[in-house]
């Protein structure tokens, strides 16, 4: 039963293309080499939440740890010239809820502090986007401590298509900045999202490693 939800889970939330879909190098503002040239783990991975920093209830989760790059209202959250990358994902049962973690280094501090700062500017202004067809609602998440040099959460949720009988679609997307360094954190569900207080311990504990 669980794996049927699992994968239930999983066809809703493809549609939600906040960021549900690899984007090409061109889409997501990079060099056209940077996925190709990016280096798994090394800088990357000493960000990722150890699992005695998880919050109580937490673990590991095993299966896919990514759902393509993370964009919301226009903005790629995956830092400009990337030289390293690395994601973790975390759940409380086997159909959710869960927690992506993100971690990206950027060869060009500058660029990366740019790219945020459209982040930022983005949660402030941006209250609809579309992509793929669905009209995504956004709005700012206000009960998360901000943490690292620039920092913004938002949701984005779309409404399932009319007379499927599914829950709304939702993500809520965390992300913040130390130095070259971008860790977004991703939460999503099925029927409910992770708790805020939990997304803000985990935001807390990675930002304490700066």
């Amino acid at each position: 039963m669980k794996m049927v939800l699992v994968i239930a889970l999983a066809a809703l939330l493809l549609p939600l293309a906040a960021c549900g879909s690899e984007s090409t190098p061109e889409r997501s503002g990079q060099e056209p080499d940077d996925r190709q040239t990016a280096k798994s783990g090394g800088e990357a991975a000493s960000w990722i939440l150890g699992k005695d920093e998880l919050p109580e209830g937490w673990r590991y989760a095993t299966g896919q740890q990514h759902l393509g790059i993370p964009e919301l209202c226009d903005v790629v959250l995956e830092p400009p010239h990337l030289s390293s990358a690395e994601t973790q994902r975390f759940t409380q049962d086997a159909a959710g809820p869960f927690v992506i973690q993100y971690s990206f280094v950027s060869s060009d501090e500058a660029a990366t502090a740019k790219r945020m700062a459209e982040w930022v500017e983005a949660v402030s202004t941006c209250t609809t986007w579309q992509a793929d067809g669905a009209d995504i609602e956004v709005t700012p998440i206000t009960d998360i401590d901000a943490v690292g040099e620039d920092f913004a959460a938002a949701r984005g949720a779309a409404a399932a298509p009319a007379g499927s009988g599914k829950p709304p679609m939702e993500r809520e997307y965390v992300a913040f900045r130390n130095g070259s360094q971008v860790t977004v954190l991703l939460a999503y569900g099925l029927g409910s999202l992770p708790a805020r207080t939990d997304v803000n311990a985990m935001a807390q504990a990675i930002a304490a490693r700066a």
